[in-house]
């Protein structure tokens, strides 16, 4: 199995042909969200962006790339990929920008030059109907895409509607030449792709919404980002989605392949027979092993380990012969029923559920309504090492927040699955964390297999990870990570959510060894060592905040997005870009703020604890850009591309 891996070419295992030297420095190749199929967030072929060069001399904004149709822009991130043979002979370095009116964007990387812009149809108008905060104007490509640098086409995922209403609204599968936005084939639509659960269930998808005959199809949100693998020469692209209304019946994430060959969806694999287990991960797309299994963590749902795969971290084998996915192996800490106090053995019912919209992320939304009460626990807000109540780093009083109806099911909702997941294959581990902010270090090659009976007996599940879970974004005090009854992890710390929603950040340093990066919601961020056996180990956090102007509980969303780059993990060459709201980037347009770190050289505070140095803020030099929620600054060649709600990728380098 070929999977992509940083700037290697898929099927040929070899450097890719890059372009002459730019200015800055070589563009490496980004085919794929957050570099490559392990997630790791990284690049290791930067050689003109380092500690030392973003350090004394700063960047500054060299160009920003306009796209024109929608006003936020691009939801999908930014791919590159050089030496590319135009029509009229020359060699560029091409950036693909997908927007969300469904318009392809083709500019040189180099000289900021527009090639071409296609349009692949009318995309679904934003309404109340498919997210409450319409802070989007049209829904059309809203994940990444995959590029594949041998025939040099790019794969996406457009929404397209007739008549602009969700309802009408039907996903496919485009493929695109980069050299002039051509189409290879005729879309490939998901409508229609059916699976048969287990128990004899037939699922069908479907971006119609209404009824089917004895089936209700119903309006999907296609956010996680493609993927693209080799097996024996056969090129697959894989990808999975969400819907709009996550607990109607029938409300079903799927996961789905893509046939290169024949240009069709060969397998569907419907995450749940009764409703929910979206796969939204922010954005990021399954994980590939060298073995050819996906990985993916599901959202709020029903669960029973046979047919329903919600709160759950999944390992899934496509059978290339019998063109058919199946669920493998699996994981999970808590059901939907238990985070509501109830039997957490059970699943809900769907006939007792009320249609919930995707995005709303209870409790979030009672705290804002004021439907909460509140007791002061006094306990540290965020220790500076792993649940060492001696050396915390005190900052007043925990406010210890809970929903008035939490019975009723306002702590339904989360979401396993609020982040994208991270494989790490040399220590057989595949991270996971969610709106609880808590990291599960999964067993890659044994995962365990919860069935809902295991609930009961909640610290002899929690025993099959590689490690005990641990607070990740964020440290209340003595509060166990890993309870009987999950309903004990229902507060808000501080009067705040802490959200995972970015996938974590690997990183091999020369001083610490592995080392992973995380930021939550209201939060900083926060650099952890790894050790072999999967055992995560606190270093150091930035003084830094997410969505520091939104002093109301509960704070705002989505923390910090991510990535890093460095010349081969070399002493000196890493630096970690994040950018940060200052608002709340999910109901309101709001201001960011763009960070660049040095990974390996801590601070220290006056307690003594460890911070990690800025290298640059964009806050210090007064440059201001439009927060893009869910999106990655990606790096190459000396470059830094910023996408932002303005209709604009930004490009940043060393002045």
């Amino acid at each position: 199995m070929t999977v992509l891996k940083r700037w290697i070419a898929v099927g040929v295992m070899v450097p890719l042909t890059l372009s002459a030297q730019t200015v800055s420095g070589v563009m490496s190749p980004v085919l794929t969200r957050a570099y490559d199929n392990s997630r790791t967030g990284a690049t290791t072929t930067e050689t003109v962006l380092s500690q030392a060069s973003v350090g004394t001399r700063g960047i500054k904004r060299l160009a920003s790339l306009t796209m024109t149709g929608d006003a936020r822009g691009a939801e999908a991130q930014p791919l590159i990929l050089p030496g590319v043979k135009m029509a009229d002979g020359k060699v560029r370095d091409v950036i693909v920008l997908c927007s969300m009116n469904n318009s392809v964007w083709a500019f040189d990387a180099n000289t900021y030059e527009q090639l071409w812009t296609v349009t692949l149809g009318p995309p679904a108008n934003g309404s109340a109907s498919i997210d409450m905060h319409t802070i989007n104007d049209h829904w059309g490509i809203l994940s990444t895409g995959v590029i594949d640098p041998e025939s040099q086409t790019l794969y996406v995922v457009a929404w397209v509607s007739p008549n602009g209403t969700p309802q009408r609204g039907v996903h496919s599968v485009f493929s695109l030449k980069v050299a002039d936005g051509t189409q290879v084939h005729a879309p490939a639509s998901l409508a229609g792709v059916s699976y048969k659960t287990p128990s004899g269930v037939v699922e069908t998808y479907s971006g119609i919404g209404g009824s089917d005959g004895n089936k209700t199809v119903i309006m999907r949100k296609q956010r996680s980002s493609l993927a693209f693998a080799v097996e024996g020469g056969r090129k697959t692209v894989f990808f999975a989605s969400g819907t709009v209304l996550e607990t109607s019946k029938g409300a079903a994430g799927w996961i789905f392949a893509y046939d290169v060959a024949t240009n069709t969806i060969s397998s569907g694999l419907a995450m749940s027979a009764g409703y929910g287990a979206g796969v939204w991960m922010a954005g990021s797309g399954l994980c590939v092993d060298d073995q050819g299994y996906l990985y993916a963590v599901t959202g709020n749902g029903s669960f029973d380990g046979k047919n329903d795969w919600s709160e759950a971290v999944v390992k899934v084998k496509y059978d290339y012969a019998a063109k058919s996915l199946a669920v493998v192996d699996w994981w999970s800490p808590y059901s939907d029923n238990g985070r509501i106090g109830k039997d957490p053995t059970q699943s809900f019912a769907p006939a007792a559920l009320t249609a919930k919209m995707s995005g709303v992320t209870a409790p979030s939304e009672e705290a804002k309504a004021g439907k909460t009460m509140e007791t002061e626990v006094a306990r540290p807000t965020n220790s500076m090492a792993e649940r060492d109540l001696t050396n915390a780093r005190v900052v007043g009083k925990l406010t210890y927040i809970k929903p008035l109806n939490i019975d009723t099911g306002a702590y339904s909702d989360e979401d396993l699955g609020s982040a994208g997941i991270s494989l790490i294959p040399e220590y057989g581990a595949v991270l996971s964390a969610g709106k609880d902010g808590i990291a599960y270090l999964v067993n890659q090659k044994n995962m365990g297999k919860t069935m809902p009976a295991d609930f009961a007996h909640a610290a002899t599940n929690y025993a099959k990870l590689l490690q005990p879970p641990i607070w990740y974004t964020y440290y209340p005090g003595a509060v166990d990570a890993a309870p009987q009854d999950s309903s004990t992890l229902d507060f808000l710390f501080q009067g705040k959510t802490r959200h995972m929603h970015s996938t974590s950040v690997q990183y091999t340093s020369p001083v610490h060894g592995k080392m992973l990066f995380c930021w939550g919601e209201n939060s900083n961020l926060r650099a952890w060592g790894m050790a072999p056996t999967g055992k995560l180990s606190y270093l150091a956090e930035s003084a830094e905040v997410a969505s520091v102007n939104d002093t109301a509980s509960p704070g705002g969303m989505p923390g910090g997005f991510m990535s890093l780059s460095s010349n081969n993990n070399e002493a000196g060459s890493a630096v970690l870009w994040a950018a940060i709201p200052y608002g709340d980037a999910n109901s309101t347009i709001t201001n960011g703020r763009l960070l660049a770190y040095d990974p390996d050289n801590f601070v220290t505070y006056p307690d003594g604890t460890k911070g990690l140095r800025v290298l640059w803020d964009s806050e210090r030099w007064g440059v201001t850009f439009v927060y893009n929620k869910f999106n990655v600054p990606v790096v190459s060649g000396g470059k830094l591309f910023v996408p932002t709600y303005s209709g604009t990728v930004d490009v940043y380098g060393l002045p």
